[in-house]
């Protein structure tokens, strides 16, 4: 049977756009050239994604936590969004509380930041200043929001929490995902969900595998066959699954044993 490995990013493997470990990039190539499948699953939107899959060999990414999945060509194979006006009051009323927090959007082409007050928007060389107002851009945009994202400038989490709880009890398919020090908001998909919808438009049965460092991999420990996280993670990320290693190519080199 054909297997899967479903992949965090940030953490996983890599760090500041960086791959960790060669001996994950050898481990993710020769777990494709055996005839299987490698698929990032993360919380970042492809613009963001697309910044380190140079370094990595894959068949498919789940983006947004879930709400978008592409193939290697970028052909769009599933695609959720946040309506366009629910994004906007979300946004607007989250500065308008929280002014000193740093967020982004991404209209499907773009992403804009207001990052330490300052308005930009991602390139290849991180955020770059640009010039007008980021609450200007967001209401002036006229498609559907993939992703909001909210952060303190500080990684500190009382306000985003704060953030989170008001978008869940407030809106009804809209889901507000702590990812380490961010706030991913989406439509109501999770990892989990993102990792059973790619499975099912298989035309044959495989067996998924995933690995993952933070509490929006929680859902996909639980919705895949075998789930992995690191030694390093925090104990209520690690009681979730029944094998932790310190690195992605361990988890490769249990799938392949024996092959």
């Amino acid at each position: 049977m054909k297997k899967i490995l479903f992949s965090d990013i940030d953490g996983t493997l890599v760090n500041g756009d960086q791959p960790i470990s060669s001996k994950d990039q050898e481990a993710i190539k020769k777990l494709r050239e055996k005839g299987h499948y490698f698929s990032f699953c993360t919380g970042r939107n492809i613009q963001e994604t697309k910044i380190i899959t140079p370094y990595f060999e894959y068949d498919y990414l789940v983006l947004n936590n879930g709400a978008m999945i592409v193939d290697q060509q970028d052909q769009v194979l599933y695609r959720k969004q946040i309506k366009n006006e629910i994004a906007k009051e979300i946004l607007n009323e989250s500065m308008q509380k929280y002014p000193y927090l740093n967020y982004t959007f991404f209209d499907g082409k773009q992403t804009y930041g207001f990052i330490n007050e300052k308005t930009c928007k991602l390139t290849n060389e991180g955020y770059q200043e640009i010039e007008g107002d980021f609450l200007d851009i967001l209401n002036n945009t006229t498609e559907d929001i993939d992703i909001v994202c909210a952060f303190h400038p500080e990684e500190k989490l009382d306000e985003i929490k704060e953030i989170q709880q008001q978008i869940n009890q407030k809106y009804t398919g809209i889901h507000a995902t702590l990812n380490v020090v961010y706030l991913d908001i989406t439509v109501d998909c999770t990892k989990g969900t993102g990792l059973q919808k790619l499975c099912s438009l298989f035309k044959e049965d495989v067996t998924s595998y995933c690995i993952g460092d933070s509490f929006n991999d929680l859902d996909m420990f639980e919705k895949a066959n075998h789930a992995y996280t690191f030694n390093r993670v925090e104990k209520e990320i690690k009681e979730k699954t029944k094998n932790q290693v310190d690195y992605v190519y361990e988890v490769i080199d249990a799938m392949l044993e024996g092959e």
